[in-house]
C-alpha cells in the first residue's frame, strides 16, 4: 500500500549546461535529482576520484538545498550520515567516498543501516571499466561489495569524457530515483551507487577564443571540436520519477489474556505503549524502545523477569508475550521469556526479517489491534448494560493511550466495558509487577557507573535526544531507569561500538538544522563507556570550516569493558579476563578529546548533573571517573 505521490512536486528539471567534464555533468544532474527528491545533507570524505561530486555539490543553486559536511575518516563520515538519516528517515543522507580502501570503511555503517532499517545512500566513486582488473592505482572490486546488505545497487558506467550525453544523464537520474525509492520503501535501508568517472575530474574552463586558437596554432595542433568541449549548450529537461510513499499496514487482531505482557524492543515506538495501556498489560520496554513511559511501564523488569521465568508456578508468570520492535538486551527476555515453551509469542512487525531469536513465535502480524474479551468490540452497541460508574472507572486505565493499538491502528472507542472485574484484576496484576520489580531493584548493588548513567538519563527532557552506546550502561538503564520523555536512540541493529560518536554527531546536526524551524531544538547527549569512546575518537574530529554539532559526550571511564564481567566470562581467570576481555587502556580520555578539538573535562558523578544542566553550544566531552581516581582537571 502506498500514499498518493505529491502531484504538486516538479515533474523534472533541466540540468545545468555542460561543464566541459562528463563526470562533473553527471554529478551535477545527480545532486539536482537528490535535492528535488528531498535529500538535505551529504557527508563527504576527501578524495580525487570523487572530485566531480564535490564540484557538482558546490554549485550555488545547490548550496542552500543540500548541506555538505566533510569528515576526514570514511567510517566517521558514514556514521555521521547514518545519524542524519536516523533523525529523519524521510530525508535520508548521502555519504560519498573516493575509490579503493575508502569504500571498505563504510561497511560497518551499511551493516547497521541494514539491520536497523535506516535509509542511507552510499555513493562510491570508481575507475572506468578500462582501468579495472589491470592493476590501476586505487582500483578494487567495488561494484556489489555491499550486495547482501543493500536494498538496491547500481554500477553506473562512466559518462562521455567532455560532455555527458542526454541519455547518460537520464540514466543517472533515473537510477538515483530508484535508489532513493528503495532506501525509503516498505523495507527501508541502505542503497549503493558505484559511479565510474573518467578524466577530466574537474570542470573545464574555456580560454578566450583567440587565445585558444593561438595556442593550438603554436602547438601545431588542430582546434578542438566545438561539440566536444562545448560548455554553454542548453540541455533537455529530465523527467524525475517519484514513487509514492508507503502507508502503514492495516492492523490485525491479536489475542489478549489476563497474563499477557507487551515486550517493547529497540524501535518499537509509541504503539507498544498504546497497546499495553489500552489493555492494562505490563510493558517491558527497553531504553531505546520509544515506549519507555506511561502507566503500564514496569521499570526494573529484567531482574524480576529472571525470577518469574525460573519458577513455572510464579503468580506473575506470563502466558503470552506480544513483541514489538527488536529486543536485544536482556537474556531474561530473549531466552527465558520468549524461549519458554509455555509462553505464546506473537510478533508485531511489518517486515519479513522479524525478530524471533528463540524461534518460538506462533504468529506474526504487520500491525496489531487487541482482541480482548474484557473490552467491548463495538462501542455503538446500545444493548450494553454495564454499570456506568464501573465502566467509567475501568476506562480510566485505558484513556491515556488514545485510541490506536498498534502501528497504523484505526481509532476505536473503548468506553463500553464488558468485564470490569477482569480489568480491575489486570490493574492489580500490573501493580504487583511494578511493586515486585521496584523491590528487587532497590536491593541490587548500585555502582558509580550506574549513578552516572542515571544522571544523564534524568537530565534529558522532552526536547532532548539521548544516544546510548553498546556497553554495560544501556543495561544499567534497562534495570534502573524510570520513565522518560526524551527521544532515546541506540545502535541496536548489530549492537556494535563502531561510529557511535559520529552517529550522535549526525543526529545533533540534524536536530539543530535551522531549516527544521525549531526555536529550541533541545540538546543531544551521548552516553558511552570508555572503550566505545576510544573506538571512535575520529568522530570528535570536526574541521574548522565545518558546522559543529551541539553535542554532549559523556564517557564513563572505568578502565575497560565492564560488560564482560557480567557475562559468562566472569568465571575466567582474573588475568585472562582483565587482559583479553575488560582490556584496560591506560588512556587519558579528556586529554585525547581535547587534542582532537573538543572542550573536555574530567569530573565525578557528584558534579555530572550540574555540568549537564549548564548551557553551552558546540561539542563538549565529560569524562566521568571514580572519586579516588579523579584528577579534577579543568577544561584542557
Amino acid at each position: 500500500m502506498h500514499e498518493t505521490a505529491d502531484i504538486a512536486a516538479p515533474s523534472g528539471f533541466t540540468p545545468p549546461t555542460s561543464t566541459g567534464s562528463g563526470a562533473v555533468d553527471q554529478a551535477c544532474a545527480i545532486w539536482h535529482a537528490l535535492a528535488e527528491l528531498g535529500v538535505r545533507d551529504a557527508v563527504l570524505a576527501p578524495g580525487s576520484r570523487s572530485a566531480p561530486l564535490v564540484y557538482g555539490l558546490a554549485r550555488p543553486e545547490l548550496e542552500a538545498r543540500i548541506r555538505a559536511h566533510v569528515r576526514i575518516d570514511e567510517r566517521a563520515a558514514a556514521f555521521t550520515a547514518l545519524g542524519l538519516s536516523r533523525h529523519d528517515p524521510a530525508h535520508p543522507a548521502v555519504v560519498v567516498t573516493t575509490s579503493g580502501t575508502a569504500t571498505a570503511h563504510l561497511h560497518a555503517a551499511v551493516m547497521e543501516a541494514h539491520h536497523s532499517r535506516i535509509p542511507l545512500l552510499v555513493v562510491t566513486a570508481d575507475r572506468p571499466a578500462e582501468l579495472r582488473e589491470v592493476g590501476a592505482n586505487q582500483t578494487t572490486r567495488q561494484a556489489g561489495m555491499y550486495r547482501s546488505l543493500v536494498r538496491f545497487e547500481a554500477d553506473l558506467p562512466a559518462p562521455t569524457v567532455r560532455r555527458a550525453t542526454d541519455v547518460e544523464l537520464r540514466t543517472a537520474v533515473s537510477t538515483v530515483a530508484r535508489a532513493l525509492a528503495a532506501a525509503t520503501s516498505e523495507h527501508p535501508g541502505p542503497v549503493h551507487l558505484n559511479l565510474s568517472f573518467r578524466d577530466p575530474l574537474v570542470p573545464h574552463v574555456e580560454p578566450p577564443a583567440a587565445d585558444a586558437a593561438g595556442a593550438s596554432a603554436a602547438a601545431g595542433a588542430p582546434a578542438a571540436d566545438e561539440d566536444e568541449h562545448a560548455t554553454g549548450e542548453s540541455r533537455d529537461a529530465i523527467v524525475l520519477t517519484r514513487r509514492s510513499r508507503p502507508v502503514p499496514p492495516q492492523p490485525q487482531p491479536v489475542p489478549i489474556s489476563s497474563r499477557t505482557v507487551v515486550v517493547a524492543g529497540d524501535g518499537a515506538g509509541p504503539a507498544a505503549r498504546e497497546l499495553a495501556e489500552q489493555h492494562v498489560l505490563p510493558l517491558l520496554a527497553e531504553p531505546s524502545s520509544g515506549a519507555h513511559a506511561g502507566t503500564s511501564l514496569v521499570p526494573g523488569y529484567p531482574a524480576l523477569l529472571a525470577q518469574v521465568m525460573a519458577d513455572r508456578g510464579h503468580p506473575l508468570r506470563p502466558d503470552r508475550a506480544i513483541v514489538m520492535g527488536r529486543p536485544t538486551l536482556s537474556r531474561s527476555v530473549i531466552g527465558a521469556l520468549l524461549g519458554a515453551d509455555d509462553v505464546d509469542v506473537i510478533v508485531v512487525d511489518p517486515h519479513l526479517d522479524w525478530a524471533d531469536a528463540a524461534r518460538r513465535a506462533r504468529l506474526v502480524v504487520p500491525a496489531a489491534i487487541g482482541e480482548d474479551p474484557a473490552l467491548a468490540a463495538d462501542a455503538t452497541d446500545e444493548t450494553d448494560t454495564t454499570d456506568a460508574t464501573d465502566a467509567t472507572d475501568a476506562t480510566d486505565a485505558t484513556d491515556a493511550a488514545g485510541a490506536s493499538a498498534g502501528t497504523g491502528a484505526t481509532e476505536r472507542d473503548l468506553t463500553a466495558v464488558t468485564d470490569t472485574a477482569e480489568l480491575a484484576a489486570r490493574r492489580a496484576h500490573l501493580a504487583a509487577w511494578s511493586r515486585a520489580a521496584a523491590q528487587i531493584s532497590s536491593g541490587l548493588p548500585r555502582s558509580w557507573q550506574q549513578t552516572a548513567a542515571l544522571a544523564v538519563w534524568d537530565a534529558s527532557g522532552a526536547r532532548d535526544t539521548l544516544v546510548l552506546g553498546s556497553s554495560s550502561l544501556v543495561r544499567d538503564l534497562e534495570q534502573h531507569a524510570g520513565p522518560t520523555s526524551a527521544r532515546v536512540i541506540a545502535n541496536r541493529g548489530l549492537a556494535g561500538i563502531d561510529g557511535t560518536t559520529a552517529l550522535a554527531g549526525g543526529i545533533a546536526l540534524a536536530q539543530q538544522d535551522p531549516r527544521r524551524g525549531a526555536a529550541d531544538p533541545g540538546r543531544v547527549r551521548l552516553l558511552v563507556g570508555d572503550l566505545t569512546a576510544l573506538h571512535d575518537l575520529t568522530g570528535l574530529i570536526i574541521g574548522p570550516e565545518e558546522t559543529r554539532p551541539d553535542l554532549d559526550v559523556v564517557i564513563v571511564d572505568d578502565g575497560g569493558g565492564r560488560i564482560f564481567s557480567g557475562l559468562e566470562h566472569s568465571a575466567a581467570p582474573p588475568e585472562l579476563l582483565r587482559r583479553f576481555f575488560t582490556t584496560p587502556h591506560g588512556t587519558d580520555l579528556a586529554a585525547a578529546a581535547a587534542a582532537l578539538g573538543a572542550e573536555a573535562r574530567e569530573l565525578t558523578t557528584d558534579s555530572l548533573g550540574t555540568a549537564l544542566s549548564q548551557p553551552g553550544p558546540g561539542l563538549r566531552v565529560f569524562v566521568v571517573v571514580q572519586e579516588e581516581h579523579s584528577t579534577l582537571s579543568s577544561t584542557l
